[in-house]
């Protein structure tokens, strides 16, 4: 194994697979998919917090942490949509 090998290798990784997150919450795995997919249809509003990468779901570390010490569902991300003067709207 090389240097380079062992430092990708942690034992607390930034994202986690829906699996992973499963077994952190000690839950199911489809209750976890429907929790990700939940989360993903509703734009953050509930559910586990998760994004899409290409086709995997990832799971935040700091997000389920956060769900599972307060029950509180974060917003992985708000974009801000600015807003359009009206000289430029017509």
């Amino acid at each position: 194994m090389s240097t380079s090998d062992t430092e990708l290798e942690d034992d607390n990784p930034v994202t986690l697979t829906v699996d992973e997150a499963a077994r952190v919450l000690r839950i199911g795995r489809s209750l976890a998919y429907q929790l990700a997919n939940q989360y993903l249809l509703s734009r953050g509003m509930v559910g586990m917090p998760a994004y899409r990468l290409g086709n995997c779901i990832r799971v935040p570390r700091w997000s389920l942490i956060e769900l599972a010490t307060t029950g509180r569902v974060v917003r992985l991300a708000e974009a801000a949509v600015p807003k359009v003067a009206e000289s430029d709207a017509a």
